[in-house]
């Protein structure tokens, strides 16, 4: 079942960002600040779920289950690093936070470059219904999707243009869900590698970009810890289950 909701779930979520990113372009005035405050409580929780399941399933899968993927995975952060300090110059998968305002078209290409990895992580590992993978994926979609079309909207796309931007956003993940899951049938050596190299841009941009932007919007709005604590837990407690259903 979860090969039907889990890519309409990607789809639907980056869809319905991208939609509310547009609305406050109705109110121009206030624009920046309703765009900034939903932000600053939605993105904490899309980092808390990828911290724990970062913590509970994914390195330990990873890294510490096999050897390896260990080189993979240093190759996936170093090009994630690449991509963020020499190509784009801002981090890919980050939403927020930026002293520069990210144009239109680079900003959608940065964050096509971690949509791909989603889809393509998430077909690989093809987690349980309930996970922090798959919780913290979706919230990822609606707030990475809900700042592209805030971007867009700051320079000036509009209308059909706009909406075409929206439609091929909300695709990508889902396509590459199914070369994930096309990918499984692959030799153990390569999909290990696969793995490896997906959880080592996951990594990096967790740790490097979502976490320290999470932290200065938990400086600026404190209720925000509510909604971080909460899903943490939630994201520990399912990542704790998970492990204990496959030992």
């Amino acid at each position: 079942m979860s090969y039907l909701w889990l890519p309409a779930g990607l789809a639907l979520s980056s869809w319905f960002g991208f939609a509310l990113g547009v609305l406050p372009y109705r109110k121009r005035k206030h624009s920046e600040d309703m765009g900034s405050s939903a932000l600053d409580h939605l993105f904490p929780i899309t980092v808390a779920f990828f911290l724990g399941y970062l913590a509970m399933t994914l390195l330990p899968h990873a890294l510490l289950e096999s050897r390896q993927p260990f080189f993979a995975f240093i190759v996936g952060a170093v090009v994630m690093a690449f991509l963020s300090r020499k190509v784009f110059h801002r981090d890919p998968c980050c939403e927020v936070g930026h002293t520069h305002d990210p144009l239109g078209l680079t900003f959608f290409l940065a964050l096509s470059v971690c949509s791909i990895n989603d889809g393509i992580l998430i077909g690989l590992i093809h987690p349980p219904l309930l996970s922090g993978l798959n919780l913290g994926m979706l919230f990822h979609k609606v707030t990475s999707s809900f700042a592209l079309a805030l971007a867009l909207g700051h320079w000036h796309y509009r209308g059909k243009r706009l909406s075409l931007f929206g439609l091929a956003n909300g695709l990508i993940s889902p396509v590459c869900f199914f070369i994930g899951l096309f990918l499984r049938s692959a030799p153990h050596a390569v999909l290990d590698a696969l793995l490896g190299f997906s959880a080592g841009i996951l990594t990096y941009t967790v740790l490097t970009g979502m976490l320290p932007h999470s932290h200065q919007m938990l400086k600026r709005k404190p209720t925000a810890w509510i909604g971080f604590i909460a899903a943490l837990g939630i994201s520990l407690y399912l990542g704790f289950l998970h492990r204990a259903w496959h030992h």
